[in-house]
């Protein structure tokens, strides 16, 4: 069985958006990075540098300087949403995350995996899809082609493996259903 297993060591994307996402890299790792998180006009500077490689991020959201996306142009951001610190957002596939959504401290948005029944271990993208008014707690892992419905929150270090209802809270590993989301009026 091992001979026949002969992963490949590198992602099937082209070479122009490898060469595209290294540029961006190196601009989410200084520029982006070196940016004081408490002021205004900084949060608007980060959301123009993801614009500048094709994100469709709304310029009142709130992204953090320590925050790792990669292919950011497969990212679109609704008004008032937020990437938290220290947050991981790998779209090689498409993540879109709606209006006044908190992505919350050390959350991964994970689009691409592999498949473990292909001799090759072949690169499996997914889209990923959260609604508005969501809340993703510290920790919380988001895997390739779930959807997240408007209202929902994930407690922390939650790993989403399945589509989420709206408006319901979920946790744990793989996360459950807790409760139904009710805001009071």
């Amino acid at each position: 069985m091992v001979e026949n297993f002969t992963p490949i060591q590198s992602n099937t994307l082209s070479t122009r958006a490898k060469l595209r996402n290294a540029v961006w890299c190196l601009v989410n790792k200084t520029l982006f990075r070196w940016t004081p998180s408490r002021f205004g006009i900084f949060r608007k500077y980060r959301v123009w540098l993801t614009r500048l490689f094709g994100s469709k991020i709304d310029y009142s959201c709130s992204l953090m300087p320590s925050c790792k996306i990669e292919y950011p142009w497969n990212v679109t951001m609704g008004a008032l949403s937020s990437l938290g610190e220290d947050s991981w957002v790998y779209a090689m596939a498409p993540i879109s995350v709606g209006e006044k959504s908190c992505i919350g401290k050390d959350v991964y948005l994970l689009t691409g995996s592999h498949d473990i029944e292909s001799p090759r271990f072949t690169l499996v993208t997914k889209h990923i899809s959260i609604g508005s008014a969501v809340w993703l707690s510290t920790g919380v892992r988001v895997l390739p082609g779930v959807s997240i419905g408007d209202g929902c929150v994930a407690g922390a270090s939650a790993v989403l493996t399945k589509d989420v209802e709206p408006w319901t809270v979920v946790g744990g590993n793989p996360a459950k259903f807790i409760k139904k989301r009710v805001l009071e009026q």
